[in-house]
């Protein structure tokens, strides 16, 4: 699959459950990585795993604000704020997670 290093998180609700919907995601693409380089790097240094930081876009994404910076959107689950594109590109069943932080 092309494209399959950008960083990709399903975005098929009708699958369900968010976990469902990453694990079909990691299907279509064994390559795919889910979340950018930095954001597996924020995430790693929050002690947060990938599905931390998947589900709470997959089950946020209708909380979303516009935001100004480098990403379209952000979430905002407890502390933590994950800031994402979608639609990736032209993929409108996508979003790329850029980075992540937690607030204090």
């Amino acid at each position: 699959m092309v494209g399959c290093s950008l960083a990709r998180v399903s975005w098929w609700p009708d699958w369900g459950h968010p976990a469902v919907a990453v694990a079909c995601a990691r299907a279509f693409c064994a390559e795919a990585r889910l979340l950018t380089e930095h954001a597996l790097a924020k995430a790693s240094f929050l002690r947060l795993t990938r599905v931390d930081v998947e589900t709470a876009v997959l089950e946020h994404h209708g909380e979303r604000r516009a935001n100004t910076g480098a990403a379209d959107w952000t979430v905002r689950v407890g502390r933590l704020v994950v800031a994402y594109n979608h639609p990736d590109g032209d993929d409108g069943l996508t979003a790329r997670v850029v980075t992540l932080w937690r607030t204090r």
